[in-house]
């Protein structure tokens, strides 16, 4: 079963007509799942808006109040490329309270959860919105279970094509976050952060996990990474509850990557999670972030989540694998050497 968590209000937030991020892609993803005949089965519930005092378990009252008050203007520049609307607050505050909605939903059920709301969250930091994000819903999520239930370690998994610089430096020093991030090299893509030396500091020294993959990455080498790094990590981190954020941007040829994926290898990364839901007690929350190739993202979201929905022991999904490229073995490599320090399961 997958509970998918949506508002009608994503519908309205709006950053121009030009601007990818727009309101289609929520149609895309709904209709896909939807239409399609799906091996999983699949229902809706509405997403409730945010508390003040839920924000508040992440951002700053005065970047709280920014966001707010552009409920009152056509149009708010908060950077360039991330633009407010009269409706976007409201937007904000759905995709922020259905994301700890669902993810509350996953941990008292035992059931997969999809927010599928936007605007996305992982660039958001504490105090400023950038990259498309106003609010960091996922981290939310997961300050929430951590604030009101039993949970005591969280996993967030960012399979972005973009780092999620934000989600990262929320937790940066903590030890009950884990954050683990696949996408692509910072000098490669926007924000230009996440370097495999960037593992947090303090309490959470170990628990920033980044693997930067070269340019035009395909889905074998990305599962490589995957099932050989990042993996083997969460499992040895033995959190109570793994949150996803599901970017699909890292289809080949997204007008805002530069990754190699196919739908078929979303189904493959999802079926490689499928392996810790044991590990979790079916506790998987997904939150959607970025994806603009719209003759794709609905079918790489279907695929996801079949591969994730299925019922298997297998943790290495198989892919056509011949041999690595240089640049990817080299970064494997270093990657592997450098995470042995903290992490014993290599």
């Amino acid at each position: 079963m997958v509970v998918v968590f949506e508002s009608e209000t994503g519908l309205l937030h709006d950053m121009g007509e030009l601007h990818l991020e727009s309101p289609v892609r929520q149609k895309i993803i709904k209709n896909e799942l939807e239409m399609s005949q799906l091996s999983f089965k699949l229902s809706f519930e509405s997403a409730k808006p945010a508390t003040i005092k839920e924000l508040e378990l992440i951002h700053t009252a005065n970047h709280i109040r920014d966001v707010q008050q552009t409920q009152h203007r056509d149009r708010t520049e908060f950077t360039p490329d991330t633009i407010a609307n009269r409706h976007t607050w409201i937007a904000a505050m759905h995709a922020a309270g259905g994301t700890v909605q669902a993810a509350i939903h996953t941990f008292k059920k035992k059931e997969t959860t999809f927010a599928m709301l936007r605007p996305p969250g992982h660039h958001a930091t504490r105090n400023a919105a950038m990259g498309f994000c106003f609010f960091n819903n996922i981290a939310l999520a997961a300050e929430n279970l951590i604030q009101t239930t039993k949970v005591k370690r969280v996993a967030i998994l960012d399979i972005d094509n973009h780092h999620g610089n934000g989600t990262q430096d929320i937790f940066y020093d903590r030890g009950d976050v884990l954050y683990a991030s696949l996408h692509l090299a910072p000098q490669f893509s926007y924000p230009g952060t996440g370097y495999i030396t960037d593992v947090g500091t303090g309490e959470g020294l170990g628990k920033t996990i980044n693997f930067p993959l070269p340019f035009q990455t395909e889905d074998a080498e990305y599962l490589v990474a995957l099932n050989e790094v990042i993996i083997p990590i969460i499992r040895d981190y033995n959190p109570d509850v793994l949150l996803v954020s599901l970017g699909l941007d890292g289809l080949n040829s997204d007008p805002y990557g530069g990754l190699g994926l196919t739908p078929d290898g979303f189904f493959n990364i999802g079926l490689s999670l499928a392996s810790l839901k044991q590990l979790v007690n079916k506790r998987v929350c997904v939150v959607l972030e970025g994806g603009y190739k719209y003759s794709e993202i609905g079918i790489a979201t279907r695929k996801f989540f079949e591969g994730l929905e299925t019922e298997t022991n297998i943790s290495y999904p198989t892919a056509a694998l011949t041999t690595l490229s240089p640049q990817f073995e080299m970064t494997l490599r270093e990657a592997k050497g450098f995470f042995r320090q903290y992490w014993t399961n290599f």
